[in-house]
């Protein structure tokens, strides 16, 4: 498993029973009014909503090859402590006073933000059969994955400049398909500052590394839903997945972004349990089952030469 890998509460396969047991629950009512009246059913449907859109972003979240992650409670306060090491060996001469050294501390606070996630389930589309309920956890799913995602990989894009403590470049472009020469020098560059290394990226933008003398397959069952495919000179391939989305035109990830880690992270994911947030109503005159459910998270790169960006052109 990888460290910080989100545990989702259900297999893949309980995610598929738990939506047919979504969409057969809807089968019993002949009326809006008769969903309406019964709240106890919208709290637990929506709640289990809430619950699918989670377990299913969390089987294919990506962000724990990034970032580490620490969480805490409604209301308490989120900082880093980080403790330096000062201690250094020196010659000691007969009768003298040595000196005592002892490691200091450095504190971050962490701020994070509040995102809401409302949606109403249409329950006149529901009862004519036009929409599975299902499909709003899967779309809230696609929704809670966007934004965790590009949060992560937005704040590892803006820490990617300058040089890092041996003077060597973070970020690096190449014009047109990535080749070889760049990969090795990115990689040699990172793996002296960290272990076990990863390449992630687009299928489109890693291609011609499988063509490269040094790539190996190497598909692990249990991962592979997080995009793990083979290995290059000792780095794992990892597959960001396309999330195009045609309403907004866009993809959280670029194909022309390639992002080299290790297991060493420079990062911190906090987030806060703000379920006790989470709420739903009705709205019968529109046959509205509203729903919504909060995140409230926020990424520090702490060290950010501890990644590197390659950004082709």
């Amino acid at each position: 498993m990888i460290p910080g890998m989100r545990v989702a509460k259900r297999t893949k396969e309980e995610i598929a029973e738990a939506k047919a047991a979504l969409n057969e629950s809807f089968l019993r009512f002949k009326s809006v009014g008769q969903i309406a009246a019964d709240t106890e059913f919208c709290y637990t449907v929506s709640e289990l909503v809430r619950q699918i859109a989670i377990d299913e972003f969390a089987l294919t979240d990506p962000t724990p090859y990034f970032v580490n992650r620490a969480s805490a409670a409604l209301g308490q306060t989120l900082e880093i402590e980080e403790v330096i090491n000062t201690m250094k060996a020196i010659r000691r001469h007969p009768g003298g006073h040595p000196l005592a050294f002892t490691p200091t501390k450095r504190k971050f606070p962490i701020t994070t933000k509040q995102y809401d996630l409302p949606f109403a389930m249409d329950l006149e589309k529901i009862l004519r059969r036009q929409i599975d309920p299902s499909v709003f956890a899967e779309h809230a799913a696609q929704a809670l994955s966007r934004v965790v995602v590009s949060t992560v990989l937005g704040a590892i894009d803006a820490s990617s400049t300058g040089v890092d403590h041996y003077g060597r470049n973070i970020a690096a472009t190449k014009s047109g398909d990535i080749d070889a020469t760049t990969l090795d020098g990115v990689l040699r560059s990172l793996g002296d500052v960290n272990s076990d290394t990863f390449i992630a990226a687009r299928y489109f933008a890693l291609f011609p590394i499988l063509g490269f003398t040094g790539y190996s397959p190497n598909i692990i069952d249990t991962i592979y839903n997080t995009g793990m495919i083979g290995k290059y000179k000792g780095a794992n391939i990892v597959i960001l997945k396309d999330d195009f989305n045609f309403y907004f035109n866009t993809a959280t990830i670029g194909a022309n972004k390639i992002y080299i880690g290790g297991g060493d992270k420079g990062a911190w994911l906090h987030e806060r349990d703000v379920s006790a947030l989470n709420y739903q109503s009705m709205d019968p005159e529109r046959a509205w089952l509203k729903n919504g459910f909060r995140v409230d998270f926020g990424v520090n790169v702490l060290q950010p030469w501890k990644y590197r960006t390659i950004t082709l052109t």
